[in-house]
């Protein structure tokens, strides 16, 4: 190489180094103020992580699937009911699988809120119905007798019985089919070690809280996607609880977390 071809060469590598700088101040920019946890289940935390771009963000998934003990059940009970009530988006995975195996029939579909009703839309489903609030408590109190009272409840084996007690009490006849099992995550040492640091973690049910709380302990700040998921961080013991108002969706709680990250 000519001497003159070594100090462009020198030029244009220092040009690199001051235009990079920039650009290395700005990543470190972009990852600001304490660590977040995100909870949910493998490829789950996405749209949340997009939602919280740039804050300092760790995917910690606390929970995993699997199929469960009635899921062979369901393809058949999909046409004996008058309306098939879903609760979370997995719920709902579970059956889309289901559906495609009974042939596609017509069915009607009642949610929980929009989360879950956007797979089933993706498949050209459409709920009937969605309650005024996301919880199974508000979907058993306003679910409508409309369509007849015989319920299909496709659920983890671990949920609670909130939804198919307050149907009954209304005098719904409900079918509830344990379709997938919720099970602990698998942590590395090294996932185990950045749970112990960070300063917030954000939880979008029981199942999840559950498991941090005996791995981790409750000594972060938990931000949940709503009040199911506020009761159950109080049970578990946590003393810092934040939630929003209602349960809005994933943008508020979005919101609320980046409120409690600034403060």
């Amino acid at each position: 190489m000519t001497k003159i071809a070594k100090m462009t060469a020198a030029r244009e590598k220092e040009a690199e180094a001051v235009s990079e700088a920039p650009k290395q101040q700005q990543q470190q920019q972009q990852l600001r103020g304490p660590s977040i946890a995100l909870t949910r289940e493998d490829g789950a935390n996405d749209k949340l992580a997009a939602l919280l771009q740039g804050l300092t963000c760790v995917e910690i998934p606390c929970i995993a699937f699997g199929p469960g003990s009635d899921v062979g059940l369901l393809p058949a009970a999909l046409t004996a009911t008058d309306i098939i009530v879903i609760t979370s988006p997995q719920a709902a995975q579970v059956f889309l699988t289901a559906w495609s195996q009974a042939g596609k029939p017509q069915v009607r579909i009642a949610t929980v809120g929009k989360g879950t009703s956007k797979p089933l839309a993706a498949a050209g489903l459409v709920s009937v119905f969605e309650p005024s609030d996301a919880t199974a408590e508000t979907l058993a109190k306003e679910l409508p007798t409309t369509w007849g009272t015989r319920a299909l409840y496709p659920s983890s084996s671990i949920a609670e019985n909130t939804l198919a007690k307050g149907l009954e009490a209304r005098g719904f006849v409900v079918t509830r089919l344990n379709t997938y099992e919720t099970v602990p995550a698998e942590w590395s040492p090294e996932q185990l070690q950045v749970a112990k640091s960070v300063d917030i973690v954000t939880f979008a049910s029981p199942s999840t809280i559950r498991v941090w709380a005996e791995r981790v302990g409750v000594a972060a700040t938990a931000v949940v996607i709503g009040p199911t998921s506020a009761m159950a961080c109080k049970s578990a013991g946590f003393e810092r609880i934040e939630c929003p108002e209602g349960s809005k969706g994933i943008e508020a709680w979005a919101d609320l977390i980046k409120s409690v990250a600034s403060t």
